[in-house]
């Protein structure tokens, strides 16, 4: 093992420390973790905020910004994905023999055992969700950047779904991705289309919003197992 290995672990078991002790809150943990309002709800909330935003003149001035972000973070969400099926293969916490992880009484052994941990894909996405906030508004940015950490990810690492440097990775790589992708998409006259869309189109324009904002919610989560589940299905035909 390498030292960065090591402190990996050490910082890992850390968060973990105190799980397995007691059901109630190894079960409120597990129940923040898991919890989508918490996650994503909180996220496209202020997105939603932000939409109907307007300044003194009655102006939204936020829309095309609103976006630049949403579409950003689909690409974010699939890059994560993307990684996590590309790159070696990466066993979690929660599975690692010999680490000496304090089991958490409300988690299921084969709880993600099929997926690799790196990156991050909560990490990846909802670090790149704060970076538009960031931009918008110092505090706003603030506060995002650290329900992340603390409700999102930290979480994680309780239940050794993650190793810590699944998150460090997958928030580096989100706020990177971000950055660029907002730059790359801001240049384009993707936005403006969909804003006009929007104006000609509302009903149509918010039934699809609001779709994609709850799967960006979910990360993409019913989309990805009907993906899978198609996949199964085409194998066994083949």
């Amino acid at each position: 093992m390498t030292a960065l290995e090591q402190v990996d672990s050490v910082l890992t078991l850390s968060a973990n420390r105190f799980a397995g002790r007691d059901i109630s809150l190894d079960t409120l943990i597990y129940d923040i973790a898991d919890s989508p309002l918490l996650k994503g709800g909180v996220f496209l909330a202020a997105y939603w905020w932000l939409w109907f935003e307007v300044d003194r003149n009655g102006v939204h001035t936020q829309r095309r910004d609103v976006v630049v972000a949403l579409l950003g973070g689909t690409v974010a969400a699939i890059a994560s994905r993307v990684l996590q099926l590309s790159l070696p293969f990466h066993l979690r916490p929660l599975h690692t023999p010999g680490l000496g992880m304090h089991m958490p009484l409300s988690v299921d052994t084969v709880t993600l055992n099929d997926f690799s941990s790196f990156p991050s894909d909560h990490a990846v996405l909802f670090f790149a969700l704060c970076v538009p906030l960031w931009k918008r508004s110092r505090w706003l940015g603030v506060a995002a950047f650290l329900w992340t950490a603390l409700v999102i990810c930290l979480p994680r690492l309780y239940l050794g779904y993650h190793w810590t440097s699944d998150v460090i990775a997958g928030a580096a790589i989100g706020i990177i991705l971000m950055l660029v992708l907002c730059r790359l998409i801001g240049a384009t006259g993707l936005p403006d289309k969909v804003l006009r869309f929007s104006a000609t189109h509302p009903p149509v324009f918010y039934a699809i919003a609001w779709l994609l904002t709850l799967e960006v919610a979910v990360l993409f989560a019913d989309l990805r197992h009907f993906l899978l589940d198609t996949a199964h299905i085409a194998r066994a035909l083949v």
